[in-house]
């Protein structure tokens, strides 16, 4: 059985948009997916009425304040403390992601190799690990005890993007594993893809890496594209899921209309096959 979460566009500004979201789908939401920066004193009330009863998993830009070799030199520490601080008075369990997609070429914090040209608030692989284990060290040195920390690469795996081999900063300073990856659909050189093809390559180099691990899908989606069935794209890929991803125990919907249509309910097709795939990895 697999633990099933959600960021719903507007569950921000009112908590109750995920519980009518969970009554949609007809599965219960126990993940709670939000995105954070430093600017944001959270938990704030609607986290604390998102995590009753839910684990809060944070996508935590933390470089939007630092660049990486800052955060390993401990430049940012009073201010990780503070937040430190907040999340263990929440008292109920958090996920966090830090620099979340950190190995895309799209974010300005991709560690690139050493004598490479560093991106704008990156720095060098070496860095990245540096600047991930002092920030893990920090915040547990404070005592907090209701965090765990997702390694969180992109599944992509194309020339661009870094090697998650090159990033990991060891199972001593990680507690679970987890990926984001979605189906674009047709369009600006892009294919429709199934979830296999999306997930499975960058699935076995992070398993390899952790075998120990579990694995979260922590964003996901499905595009809406005419030609293709999106409801048969969710039955096949929470088939998959079972079938060939052991180490998945958290599938994180994201839903919204932005880049594409990722809404559950962006056809009544593709509602259909949602729920019903949802419904066999939940055990319904």
């Amino acid at each position: 059985m697999v633990r099933l979460g959600a960021w719903v566009e507007g569950m921000d500004a009112d908590p109750s948009v995920l519980d009518r979201y969970a009554e949609q789908l007809g599965v219960p939401m126990d993940i709670a997916g939000i995105f954070r920066g430093p600017d944001d004193d959270w938990p704030y009330p609607g986290d604390v009425e998102l995590g009753e009863g839910r684990t809060l998993l944070v996508s935590w830009h933390l470089d939007e304040k630092a660049d990486l070799a800052g955060w390993a030199a401990g430049d940012q520490d009073g201010w990780l403390r503070e937040a430190a601080a907040r999340i263990q008075g929440h008292g109920g369990p958090v996920v966090l992601r830090p620099w979340a997609e950190m190995n895309g070429d799209w974010v300005g914090f991709q560690p690139t190799p050493r004598g490479a040209a560093p991106r704008p608030r990156g720095g060098t692989y070496e860095e990245f690990i540096g600047a991930w284990r002092h920030v893990v060290e920090t915040v547990r040195s404070c005592g907090v005890t209701n965090v765990k920390w997702a390694f969180n690469p992109t599944a992509d795996t194309y020339p661009q993007t870094t090697p998650v081999e090159a990033l990991y900063p060891g199972d001593e300073h990680v507690d679970l594993l987890a990926l984001d990856g979605y189906n674009w659909g047709e369009g600006r050189g892009l294919t429709w893809r199934s979830f296999t093809d999306i997930f499975a390559e960058q699935y076995a180099r992070l398993t390899a890496l952790a075998p120990d691990l579990p694995v979260w899908i922590a964003e996901t989606g499905c595009a809406e594209d005419p030609g293709h069935d999106k409801g048969a794209w969710w039955r096949q890929a929470l088939r998959a899921l079972g079938d060939d991803f052991p180490a998945v125990e958290a599938l994180v919907l994201f839903d919204a209309d932005k880049e594409r249509d990722w809404r559950a309910d962006s056809s009544p097709g593709a509602l259909a096959g949602l729920r019903e795939g949802l419904s066999a990895v939940a055990g319904g």
